[in-house]
């Protein structure tokens, strides 16, 4: 079965892809827009009325591998792309903040000092279990704190009764892959994802030889949909992320990419991917890693993130379009905006372009809390 073909022949219909090739769609593009001069008190006015939620916070795993402990969230440290202080300061109201992922930190020790930190701090940080939840951070000044794990092959360990004990830890989303495959009982898809920059060729050829969703995957994304926990796709393969797309109940992410036809990587969103994501009602979140905004990484600014917003948009409407920052994630690289704290410059950056302040909001996050609204608020079942 082209499961590709098929899906994309279905969302074809109808939806927000419909709309876009139909060519009924604001255009966003960049070779359209026209610039403008935005002064930074204008930008601030309407950032602060931003409900911003971050597709993608590594801190808790980054500080627990770098034995944190107790986490220092409440301290300003330039080493990290994010703590309180910075947090408050760019206006930043929560998200998904990764609690485990393969490589880097244990995900029992992570969640337990993630929980310390909200149990230490509940005047600055809150939990995030519902969409309410997130908006009730943004009015009460707080930082809502939804717990994810990357990857969870290593974590679920072949026991699809985990997936129910993190759910009641408070994890609320739960990524197919952080890149492992393989024939593995405990893996989630059938071959590993490729990383690093490449041509159109490449990444059709890749898509056709991956091997997609395992039965055991598909039994994860079963649980995850029937509890509410939202699927994140990132570093999954392309036959995978289709399979997902097509059979999930309900809307998935992809926390942190970018436009492929934009900067060609693997780790980037093909057209038709995106049209395939809007069109089940997920978001992608744009990330700040420089590799993934330019191919000449040295030459990713702030106005190319708004390039890739503005593709997006276009791609498959702006309802599609998220942050994912993958603050502290990056290793030395410096992220395209800096640290929390500059998330104004953004904001600033898509004034310029001429996005409207409703769109803005979307892309700050009302397009996450529109898929909040579809998975954390589902009535989880009695024997869940």
């Amino acid at each position: 079965m082209d499961t590709r073909r098929n899906f994309m022949r279905k969302a074809a219909v109808g939806g927000i892809a419909g709309i876009v090739a139909a060519g009924v769609a604001p255009v966003y593009a960049k070779d359209t827009g026209t610039r403008k001069e935005v002064g930074v008190e204008e930008a601030l006015a309407i950032h602060r009325k931003m409900l911003i939620i971050d597709g993608h916070n590594d801190t808790p795993v980054e500080r627990v591998a770098r034995k944190e402990n107790p986490l220092k969230w409440d301290q300003r440290d330039p080493s990290y792309h994010t703590d309180i202080p910075k947090m408050k300061e760019g206006g930043y109201v929560g998200g998904f903040f990764i609690v485990g992922n393969g490589p880097t930190a244990n995900v029992w020790i992570t969640l337990e000092r993630t929980m310390q930190q909200v149990a230490l701090r509940p005047k600055d940080l809150m939990y995030v279990h519902t969409s309410k939840d997130m908006v009730r951070a943004g009015e009460s000044g707080r930082i809502g704190i939804m717990m994810s794990i990357e990857g969870a092959a290593r974590w679920v360990d072949g026991k699809p009764e985990l997936v129910g004990i993190f759910h009641r830890l408070g994890v609320r989303a739960i990524g197919i892959t952080h890149g492992e495959g393989g024939t593995e009982p405990t893996m989630l898809q059938g071959t590993k994802s490729p990383y690093g920059p490449c041509t159109s060729a490449d990444r059709e050829k890749e898509r056709k030889d991956a091997g997609g969703l395992t039965s055991f995957g598909m039994e994860i994304l079963k649980e995850s949909n029937r509890l509410g926990i939202i699927t994140d796709l990132s570093h999954i393969n392309d036959k995978a992320f289709f399979e997902v797309v097509e059979r999930s109940e309900l809307p998935p992410v992809m926390s942190h990419t970018a436009v492929f036809s934009e900067c060609p990587h693997y780790r980037c969103l093909t057209d038709d991917q995106i049209r395939a994501l809007a069109a089940k009602g997920g978001v992608l979140g744009i990330a700040f890693a420089p590799m993934f905004i330019d191919p000449d990484p040295a030459k990713a600014t702030v106005d190319r993130v708004v390039d890739h917003i503005c593709r997006a948009a276009d791609i498959g409407g702006i309802d599609c379009v998220g942050i994912g920052t993958d603050y502290d994630g990056l290793g030395t690289t410096v992220p395209v905006v800096p640290d929390v704290s500059q998330l104004p410059t953004l904001t600033r950056a898509m004034m310029a372009r001429g996005l409207l302040e409703k769109d803005i909001r979307k892309v700050w996050g009302g397009n996450f809390l529109r898929v909040f609204k579809s998975c954390l608020d589902k009535p989880v079942p009695k024997n869940g």
